[in-house]
């Protein structure tokens, strides 16, 4: 199922409304009340995507695709409730795993993290989530690790498989592909469709709707 979600979504802290297009048809929908994902989130509703998300995702991999500072990782979190056992969300750097890292705090009772730091692997992992780097998920797998019993898996940021780390990603998706669900998260891209169709992705949201507007500048400004 593809949905796209159009910019014409309206979207305010104390409420608004998603209009998305399932098979050519066209939908509009008041949004979602927060609370109803967790209790725990410190806003009121969700945004368009996260409604949408909310709404259609039962089951399965899914490829949401959607420019930055959207709201995916609230998507994430819906995923991740969605399943029982050992969930992983990996992301390309260190920076974005520990901002990931300490929303999840807020919510989950127990999260760990694993960037390859060497203080981190001196603990047992205790979680039934963790928040990694790509390669500190990798060397897990190739050495039957953590990542290795995991049940349903995150990737962030997925359209770094056309660029340089690119194999990492292929390995990690490799492995897990047909075994586990996968959530893939990517900026807006041109080829989301192949993506989309390497995760055998069953969901796949498209948004043109931006919560954080592009502000155009002079660029004929003078310093």
């Amino acid at each position: 199922m593809l949905i796209i979600i159009s910019s014409e979504s309206k979207f305010k802290p104390d409420g608004g409304y998603v209009i998305y297009n399932v098979d050519g048809q066209n939908y509009k929908e008041e949004l979602i009340p927060a609370s109803l994902l967790n209790p725990k989130l410190d806003f009121k509703y969700l945004n368009p995507l996260q409604t949408v998300f909310y709404k259609f995702y039962e089951s399965g991999s899914s490829l949401i695709a959607t420019p930055t500072s959207s709201g995916k990782t609230v998507c994430a979190l819906h995923f991740i409730q969605s399943h029982k056992g050992f969930k992983v969300y990996t992301t390309p750097t260190k920076a974005l795993a520990n901002e990931v890292y300490k929303f999840f705090k807020k919510v989950f009772s127990n999260v760990d993290l694993r960037t390859g730091d060497v203080i981190e692997e001196a603990y047992e992992m205790t979680s039934d989530i963790v928040v990694c780097t790509y390669e500190s998920l990798v060397l897990s797998l190739r050495n039957k690790g953590w990542g290795y019993y995991a049940d349903a898996i995150v990737v962030d940021e997925i359209h770094f498989v056309f660029t340089n780390r690119g194999t990492i990603l292929e390995e990690i998706v490799a492995f897990m592909k047909n075994r586990v669900d996968i959530l893939g998260l990517s900026a807006t891209l041109p080829r989301y469709k192949d993506i989309s169709d390497w995760l055998s992705a069953k969901l796949v949201i498209k948004s043109n709707f931006r919560p954080v507007p592009i502000i155009k500048t002079n660029e004929n400004l003078e310093i």
